[in-house]
C-alpha cells in the first residue's frame, strides 16, 4: 500500500504554499519530488559502505563541526551502540557537508576511496539544498523570515547522513522511537521498509517511499524557526521487517538530511525521546 494522495506532492503539481500547508497540517509528513535518480543514490550508498570498511585511521580522520550548539552539527563518521545509553541504537553513520572539501582537501586527494564517496555524496547534498530551499521559501509568505533563518549564512546547516543499522530481531527496533533533533528532516532513501511515523506513539504508520520522492517532515526544533502550533513534529522509529538480513554485515541502510536554523541550540535527548523509555519498558 503506497502513500495517500494527500500526503504526496506530485512531480506535475506545483509546490505551492497552500499545498504544503494543507498536507503538513493533515499529515506528519509529505512526500516531495527529489531529482537524483535511485541508481545514483545507490551508487553513493555503495561507496559509503566501502568507505566504512576502510582502516580506522582513514575512515575516522574527518572530524569537524558545522554547528557547535547542535549534536547534528558533527561532520564525519560516528558509531552508536545501545551500551552507550538508553537512547542509543546500533548503527554507524557519516555526516556529509561540502565543508569537508575545504578543510580536508589534501587528505581527500590522497585517498581515492574517500574521494569517491565524498564526490558521490556531493550531488545529493546539492539536490537536498535546492529541494529544502524550495519548500521553506514556499512558506515565506505565511511565515516571513523563515528562509533567512536557515539559509542566510555562508555554511547552511544542511547535513546528509549516510547510515547503516546493525541487525536486530525481526520486528524489533533498529531506531528507537524519537523526534529528530533538528528543525526539518528530508528522508531521501532507504534499503527496505521499516520507517514508521506519526504525531506520537499511538498513530505510527509504516511509510512506503514513493519512487522519485523524498519524505519531508518537521523535527523537534521547528518552532525555533516557525512560531506556530499549526504543525506537529514527526515522531518515528525504524523496525526490522526482513529476517533474511540475519547474519548479514548490516540490516539496513538509509540516507537522511537534517536541516536546522542558524545558531540554533538542540533540545535534550530527554525531550526528543520523551516517549521512548516508556514505550520500551
Amino acid at each position: 500500500m503506497g502513500p495517500s494522495p494527500a500526503a504526496t506532492i506530485s512531480v506535475k503539481k506545483k509546490m505551492t504554499e497552500e499545498t504544503l500547508l494543507k498536507d503538513l497540517t493533515q499529515h506528519s509528513h509529505v512526500q516531495v519530488p527529489f531529482p537524483i535518480p535511485c541508481t545514483q543514490i545507490k551508487e553513493a550508498v555503495q561507496s559509503f559502505l566501502r568507505f566504512v570498511e576502510l582502516p580506522d585511521e582513514i575512515k575516522n580522520h574527518i572530524d569537524t563541526k558545522i554547528a557547535t550548539r547542535h549534536r547534528r552539527g558533527d561532520i564525519g563518521l560516528k558509531q552508536r551502540s545501545p551500551e552507550d545509553g538508553p537512547y542509543r541504537d546500533s548503527k554507524e553513520f557519516f555526516h556529509f557537508h561540502p565543508l569537508v572539501f575545504q578543510q580536508y582537501a589534501a587528505f581527500i586527494n590522497a585517498h581515492p576511496e574517500v574521494q569517491d564517496f565524498l564526490m558521490k555524496a556531493q550531488p545529493l547534498w546539492e539536490a537536498t539544498y535546492k529541494v529544502v530551499h524550495q519548500i521553506i521559501s514556499s512558506l515565506e509568505e505565511q511565515f516571513p523570515g523563515i528562509t533567512a533563518k536557515v539559509f542566510d549564512t555562508d555554511e547552511p546547516h544542511v547535513m546528509i547522513r549516510f547510515l547503516r543499522y546493525h541487525w536486530a530481531s525481526s520486528g524489533k527496533y533498529l531506531a528507537k522511537p524519537h523526534f529528530d533533533s533538528g528543525s526539518f528532516t528530508l528522508a531521501i532513501a532507504e534499503s527496505c521498509p521499516g520507517l514508521r511515523m506519526g504525531r506520537g506513539p499511538d498513530d505510527l504508520e509504516l511509510i512506503h517511499h514513493q519512487e522519485g520522492h523524498a519524505l519531508f517532515f518537521f523535527s523537534s526544533n521547528f518552532k525555533k524557526i516557525l512560531n506556530t502550533d499549526m504543525f506537529s513534529a514527526g515522531w518515528h522509529d525504524v523496525i526490522q521487517l526482513d529476517d533474511t538480513q540475519i547474519g548479514k554485515p548490516f540490516a539496513r541502510w538509509a540516507v537522511v538530511a537534517f536541516i536546522d536554523g542558524i545558531d540554533v541550540e538542540a533540545l535534550s535527548r530527554s525531550e526528543t525521546h520523551k516517549w521512548c523509555l516508556a514505550d520500551l519498558a
